[in-house]
């Protein structure tokens, strides 16, 4: 009998030996090329350092409400209510209240200067008042500034 010629054939194979030399020289390549970090050196500083037990003393910057003639609120310069008729003031709760928070945070009290215009009218001084007084604000330092127009 004869024998097939798939009989003679041998079964594949694959040399892993010079995969393995080509891998060795890929990881010899990017070592060689690649840069390190340098090791970070001291810059020879000391930082101030804040006795244990002594409390940190920290104080917010007052805010600045302003009523103008036409009775627009300003915060800070900024225009937060236009509307000289409403007598809701929403916007100035919000701020107000974040103002506090933020103060009462570091165990500071917070403080509003409040100055209207001598034109302006009374019922939008009294509104921001009533603001500052409202149970979500509570703020009890004010300053009251006047401005001529």
């Amino acid at each position: 009998m004869r024998k097939s010629i798939l009989a003679q054939v041998e079964a594949p194979t694959l040399d892993m030996s010079s995969l393995i030399d080509v891998s060795f020289l890929l990881l010899i390549y990017f070592l060689a090329t690649s840069t390190l970090d340098p090791k970070e050196s001291d810059l020879g500083m000391t930082l101030p350092e804040i006795p244990k037990g002594s409390p940190i003393h920290q104080e917010v910057d007052p805010m600045e409400i302003e009523v103008d003639s036409e009775g627009r609120i300003l915060v800070n310069r900024e225009v937060i209510d236009s509307d000289a008729n409403s007598r809701d003031v929403p916007v100035l709760l919000d701020r107000l209240a974040t103002y506090a928070d933020s103060a009462r945070l570091i165990d500071t009290e917070p403080v509003v200067i409040i100055s209207a215009a001598d034109s302006s009218k009374g019922q939008r001084f009294v509104d921001v008042i009533n603001a500052l007084a409202h149970r979500r604000v509570a703020i009890r330092k004010v300053t009251v500034s006047g401005f001529i127009d």
